[in-house]
């Protein structure tokens, strides 16, 4: 993207979102025109194998072999089996990003809240298998947020609201003394809603409406070859999510000693598709001692994959002839997603590596816990490579009684070179906070 002069730029919070989900410049290529800033960034939330919870992001994202919590199914179903008590969670989170010239100031900034998490789970036995089932509410994707963008020459700022959401429905159960299996049925729905206003010299504003809906399933195993060491496999299937696209597009014109020329155009299509790619994860995690854990994960998602269909984009309704006809939309048939650019999307990889130690006071237990991650995006940078994000996590906890409460806080940070930028480089810093609330009914801790 860099090779061609592209500007990523950030929208709404995903994901807080993951969810801190950011809009994007897409660069001109061979094949695709230039378009404007529109579409989604999902720089360093783009493995879709990554679940929710302060307990885990404080281990650096290192779960998909540990999931033991009410937590488990966004990580790995098969751990919905160590459920042996009802269990109700709650999770919230807070993420910011800055982004700008490498040793210079940042002139791109977001901040966001969302709710990203929330389920509830209750243990089963059928015969001679025990586990649980839980129905679930995750913002995998969340657009909740304010961004502003101040460049030579303009400036942007959007408000957004909503996300890509996930209702599942799952089990895990455990098959025998060492294997533990689960699943879960994803119905992917909701949407978001952007206000996208641009000063300078060519004012505008957009309102734009995105509507998904889908299904896929996630499927995870966890093997304990010894008391101390689990093996953790998870696989999230593709699918193609149904679109409707809803865009609105006013442009100011200024006139000499007149008030301002205004021209309006907007389109909606309900064909609009988006092909979300797999994912797979794999993870151990060892208690060498009982009140300590270590855990490695390794997952790829496969968006080199990733396409929209019948993308579109309105385009500028002219000021002369007076009450001139709105152009029809401009659209792309199958465009790569998110990058919008036929330059090579990749895969992304992400290394997590973490550690939470319990520190017990009389009937209360102190958790602490820190990870470090490398994140490969999908993107590829002036150097034609994807480059790779680096990043460290801290957390702590309190158990009493049927509460736990976690916090944990997320830094991810990146350089790659980027011609769109007056250095030839840019940075990006991306700050997540999470907390979390599980009641256990029937826990003692």
């Amino acid at each position: 993207m860099g090779r061609s002069g592209a500007r990523l730029l950030f929208a709404a919070c995903l994901l807080g979102l993951p969810s801190w989900v950011r809009a994007q410049e897409p660069a001109p290529s061979p094949v695709v025109p230039e378009l404007p800033p529109d579409e989604l960034d999902f720089q360093g939330l783009t493995s879709i194998t990554l679940g929710s919870g302060a307990r885990a992001f404080g281990m650096g994202g290192a779960f998909l072999a540990r999931a033991d919590d009410a937590t488990a199914a966004s990580w790995n179903p098969a751990g919905l089996s160590y459920l042996r008590n009802p269990e109700v969670s709650i999770v919230g989170a807070r993420n910011t990003f800055d982004r700008g010239p490498e040793g210079g100031t940042a002139n791109d900034r977001f901040v966001g809240r969302t709710p990203d998490f929330a389920a509830f789970a209750y243990p089963l036995e059928l015969g001679s298998l025990t586990g649980s089932a839980q129905i679930s509410f995750q913002r995998v994707f969340s657009f909740r947020g304010n961004r502003t963008v101040d460049k030579e020459g303009f400036a942007l700022t959007t408000e957004g609201t909503g996300g890509f959401d996930v209702l599942a429905f799952g089990t895990g159960m455990q098959v025998n003394r060492s294997l533990r299996a689960g699943l879960t049925l994803n119905r992917w729905l909701n949407g978001y809603h952007q206000s996208r206003a641009r000063t300078g010299s060519r004012r505008q504003r957009q309102e734009l409406d995105y509507e998904l809906s889908g299904w896929n399933v996630n499927l995870g195993l966890i093997w304990t070859p010894q008391k101390s060491l689990n093996l953790g496999l998870v696989a999230k299937t593709p699918f193609t999510g149904s679109l409707r696209l809803a865009r609105e597009r006013t442009d100011f014109f200024p006139v000499n000693d007149a008030p301002e020329v205004i021209t309006t155009n907007a389109a909606e299509r309900d064909d609009v598709s988006l092909d979300f790619p797999a994912a797979l994860g794999v993870g151990a995690s060892w208690r060498p001692r009982s009140p300590l854990t270590l855990s490695v994960d390794y997952t790829r998602t496969f968006w080199s994959k990733g396409r929209i269909h019948n993308f579109f984009t309105v385009p500028q309704t002219p000021v002369t002839p007076p009450n001139a006809r709105a152009p029809d939309p401009d659209v792309f048939p199958s465009l790569p997603y998110p990058t919008l650019v036929d330059l090579g999307q990749k895969d992304t990889e992400q290394l997590r590596l973490g550690a939470e130690y319990v520190l017990i006071s009389g009937r209360v237990k102190w958790p602490l816990r820190a990870g470090f991650f490398v994140d490969r995006q999908y993107f590829r940078s002036g150097t034609g490579d994807a480059p790779r994000f680096k990043g460290f996590t801290v957390g702590a906890g309190i158990l009493a009684g049927p509460f736990l409460i976690d916090g944990a806080y997320v830094h991810e940070y990146g350089g790659y070179v980027d011609s769109g930028e007056p250095a030839g480089r840019a940075f990006t810093k991306f700050r997540r906070v999470f907390v979390s609330l599980i009641y256990r009914y029937g826990g003692s801790g």
